[in-house]
């Protein structure tokens, strides 16, 4: 499993929800781990999906980076 941080422009919470549902939307399944806190997001996702959710994430124009 491998944590992708994540900081959306705008409001952190709509952003966070934005992209969970981004991700749902291509198939990829967040994993136990994901959560907001209070400066960014950490979405955990399985080590095969990483390139895809970081690239579905920067495409939505959201700062995605490994943790």
């Amino acid at each position: 499993m491998t944590r992708i941080i994540i900081k959306p422009p705008g409001d952190l919470s709509d952003g966070f929800v934005q992209a969970l549902n981004l991700l749902k939307q291509d198939g990829l399944k967040p994993a136990a781990g994901t959560k907001l806190v209070s400066r960014y997001g950490v979405i955990v996702v399985d080590d095969g999906q990483v390139r895809t959710a970081i690239e579905s994430l920067r495409a939505a124009n959201m700062q995605a980076t490994l943790d």
